[in-house]
């Protein structure tokens, strides 16, 4: 793969390679699709927006998916709605982003994709957090390339704790 021209940008080693193959099969993810599909974002990987629904879907425990705008256009309380039902549960979970929800976070107006596909962007980030909530166990724990894209790798460990038993407490990680 590495030597075909097929491997995306940040896969041409061939040990990103195989991490990236590993995860796709942990994922239930085919080798070509997890190629396709996983990207590895400040040290960490993670799957595409669709690709999360997908992997969802394809575990046989999603029962219901509906995705929905909400909120007035062009006004801060738009946004997308994402619903679903995890079989089993007798429940419906639901998440919202809306416009507001991207200005708080420092999202609305950033360079890249956000100001292109603002309906995408809300989409994948609502998407993101019910599925991560609903079906962590499906997913591992891996987020999306959109979230993880969002985050500079200085937030990611910006609020963590030193747990280490013989630091006191409160100790900053470093």
């Amino acid at each position: 793969i590495a030597n075909s021209g097929l491997a995306p940008k940040g896969l041409e080693k061939a040990e990103a390679i195989f991490v990236a193959v590993e995860l796709g099969l942990e994922l239930g993810l085919p080798i070509m699709a997890a190629l396709q599909n996983i990207a590895v974002i400040n040290g960490r990987p993670g799957v595409f927006g669709d690709v999360q629904l997908a992997i969802v879907r394809s575990s046989g425990l999603l029962e219901d998916y509906a995705e929905k705008e909400v909120g007035e256009p062009g006004k801060d309380t738009f946004g997308i709605e994402c619903i679903c039902k995890r079989a089993g549960t007798g429940r419906f979970a639901n998440s919202r982003f809306t416009v507001a929800d991207a200005k708080l976070a420092g999202l609305w107006g950033k360079s890249g994709p956000w100001p292109q596909y603002p309906k995408r962007m809300l989409k994948f980030r609502a998407r993101g957090f019910l599925l991560r909530d609903e079906f962590g166990d499906v997913l591992k724990g891996v987020r999306s390339v959109e979230e993880m894209r969002d985050q500079a790798e200085e937030d990611r460990f910006a609020n963590a704790k030193n747990v280490h038993p013989m630091a006191p407490a409160g100790t900053p990680m470093v």
